[in-house]
């Protein structure tokens, strides 16, 4: 890792909640063993001395935890570790200036405190040395740090690089669903198209030339992971006036959209499959055809997208269509299982509803 990276990996390490829960468990341990190893009564003679036993803990916790696997992340390029050698060399000197640092502001303390012998656990008379104690940490405490940090560290390599692979392995998928629901929405509209050329060939034509700029309009909007769900709005107008081509008055269409929502950020084609899905099993094969009623609107914290038709009752359930296994499949890659689809008939009608619980896309 560069220095940029490695200071953004170690922000993320200070907001887990895992790493603090040890290294706070490893703070109280080491500080109850400080009391056990001298008592407080003998602690509270010298001031300074309580404060060096409830900080050290903490601070060499804190050492272990997050500041030793950072050299063996160091390298200077791309790579995400050091080789074994290098960041063995690495861990070693930084884990030292680290025991240096922590022995020296103890030392200040327990100096300032005029920690006697009988404070520092040692024997009566016994006098301790800044020299023999910082040898003593840096023969025991920088080995144990270093071999500590590359647990942590490869440890943590390891998860990042299966949800790495993870990662890539949903975008593959969100990629081939991107490129396989276009070409099903242009096939179903030629469909169409065939019968309104027997009926009315003028239209037919122009219906030709709607098309055109809708698949252009569909290739634009599908080359993102998100898009504003305005954007999905204008676009399934655009479809829905090629479809009007075709059904004539038979397609009656009312919009129930909270403009509000326009800005809010969606998966493309959101809202494109439930409207070709009730015009294609609901109002098309209805001699009356019938009406399409599109509605967008908050639920708490998420939204709730509802197409509703009148006309031929239910005749599909979720998971049968391309359009509809593809809708379900890309909810669950960019919302996760929260996110939920639904078709059911309510007395005469086919309703729709997409729910959202939240509005933040996982991609």
């Amino acid at each position: 890792m560069r220095l940029g990276p490695l200071q953004q990996h170690f922000r993320e390490r200070l907001r887990q909640r895992t790493p603090w829960a040890v290294v706070l468990a490893f703070a109280l341990l080491f500080t109850a063993f400080q009391f056990v190893l001298v008592p407080a009564s003998v602690q509270l003679k010298h001031p300074g001395a309580v404060a060096n036993a409830l900080l050290m803990p903490f601070l060499v916790s804190f050492s272990y935890g997050f500041l030793s696997p950072l050299p063996w992340r160091w390298t200077g390029d791309d790579r995400s570790r050091a080789p074994l050698g290098r960041g063995l060399a690495q861990a070693l000197l930084f884990n030292a200036l680290v025991v240096l640092v922590l022995v020296t502001l103890s030392w200040f303390m327990v100096r300032h405190a005029n920690l006697k012998a009988e404070a520092l656990g040692l024997a009566q008379g016994a006098k301790g040395s800044f020299r023999g104690i910082l040898m003593v940490n840096l023969f025991v405490g920088a080995p144990m740090m270093t071999i500590i940090g590359g647990i942590i560290s490869f440890s943590v390599i390891t998860g990042e690089e299966k949800a790495a692979m993870a990662a890539k392995l949903d975008e593959a998928q969100w990629v081939l669903l991107r490129g396989q629901l276009s070409p099903h929405v242009l096939f179903n509209s030629l469909n169409g198209l065939a019968e309104l050329v027997r009926q009315d060939p003028l239209a037919a034509e122009q219906a030709i030339l709607d098309l055109s700029e809708l698949y252009r309009a569909l290739l634009r909007h599908g080359d993102r992971a998100t898009a504003p769900l305005g954007e999905e709005r204008s676009l399934v107008q655009r479809f829905l006036a090629v479809e009007g081509l075709r059904l004539g008055a038979r397609l009656r269409v009312r919009w129930d959209w909270d403009p509000a929502c326009d800005a809010v950020p969606a998966p493309p084609f959101l809202l494109q499959p439930l409207v070709e899905n009730a015009l294609k099993h609901g109002i098309a094969p209805h001699p009356e055809g019938g009406e399409l009623v599109i509605s967008l609107h908050r639920e708490g914290a998420g939204l709730r997208l509802r197409v509703e038709n009148s006309g031929r009752g239910l005749g599909l359930v979720p998971g049968t269509g391309v359009g509809l296994r593809n809708l379900e499949a890309r909810l669950r890659l960019a919302y996760g299982p929260a996110a939920t689809l639904h078709l059911r008939s309510e007395g005469d009608r086919t309703v729709a509803t997409v729910d959202l619980p939240h509005l933040e896309v996982r991609r």
